[in-house]
């Protein structure tokens, strides 16, 4: 309430201190300082100015803050599509290390299996997803890096005669009943399944394609089949099962992360700094 503190303070003269002031209050329509040679005082008009003032500045610096973190991935949405027991095994430390560095992000997760990761894809309702290697014809749109390469095994009942052996000859399984996990929920590891067999020399009675991993365990431990499962469904700990090492080995089994090549979310890049600075202890865990 002193233009000479004013004028000292913003490095600007007091006259024109004084114009601007006027300037303002001819473009409210209203007197905000009453000014004698003693004193200035503010009106009530401009009590109420000021307050709305300083909360659009407060508001103005609050919106830059934000626009910041945003951009560096600290505040937003990320939606992440994961592939079941392949993914289990380490997704929930991953996602925790990634709500104590990111707290403010609105992480969604949803258990797709990679047909339905890439429709969602497709409709725009994941950023970043954890799946098999993407048909041929879908790569060119997408990034996509190995998590960890896994192997399939024989899944059978503990009380199968053969289940005590340690490594077991594929070809013995040759006229047994197999179930396995569905050719639509995931056709590179189904296909992989059928060629293992065959190199083994014959093709698999497949009798049951279940759309669920947990699903086929509950039948391999009814005693209704045997399946070739990727290691990883040894998370799923289920006792009267056994998953054993086959010869002849099948080829690996990649599990990526996979995202849109367009992908412009900025809490995805801060996910992935995580996601590669944890791969190696990943590979450690599922690759032994």
């Amino acid at each position: 309430m002193n233009y000479s503190e004013a004028s000292r303070r913003l490095h600007v003269a007091q006259p024109a201190i004084s114009q601007t002031i006027l300037d303002l209050e001819d473009e409210l329509g209203v007197k905000l300082l009453l000014r004698t040679k003693r004193s200035v005082q503010m009106t009530a008009a401009g009590s109420a100015f000021l307050r709305e003032v300083q909360e659009i500045l407060r508001r103005a610096s609050e919106a830059q803050r934000l626009a910041q973190r945003a951009a560096r991935g600290e505040v937003g949405t990320l939606v992440i599509g994961f592939f079941g027991t392949a993914s289990a095994p380490f997704l929930p430390t991953l996602v925790k290390t990634y709500r104590r560095t990111f707290p403010d992000v609105e992480l969604r997760l949803f258990e797709l299996d990679p047909d339905q990761q890439l429709a969602a894809f497709d409709e725009g309702r994941m950023d970043l997803g954890f799946s098999r290697r993407l048909p041929a014809d879908r790569r060119s749109e997408f990034e996509e890096e190995v998590i960890y390469t896994d192997q399939l095994g024989i899944a059978l009942p503990a009380a199968h005669p053969l289940a005590k052996q340690k490594i077991i000859r594929l070809k013995n399984f040759a006229a047994e009943p197999f179930v396995q996990f569905h050719r639509k929920g995931a056709p590179a590891l189904f296909d992989e399944v059928v060629a293992t067999c065959r190199r083994a020399g014959f093709s698999p009675r497949i009798v049951n394609e279940p759309n669920f991993m947990a699903t086929v365990m509950t039948l391999v431990e009814s005693e209704l089949g045997v399946s070739l499962v990727p290691r990883c469904v040894r998370s799923l700990n289920r006792p009267k099962v056994v998953i054993r090492p086959i010869a002849p080995k099948s080829a690996r089994i990649p599990l990526c992360v996979v995202w849109r090549k367009s992908a412009s979310n900025p809490t995805l890049a801060a996910f992935l700094d995580i996601l590669r600075a944890a791969m190696p202890a990943i590979r450690t865990q599922m690759e032994t």
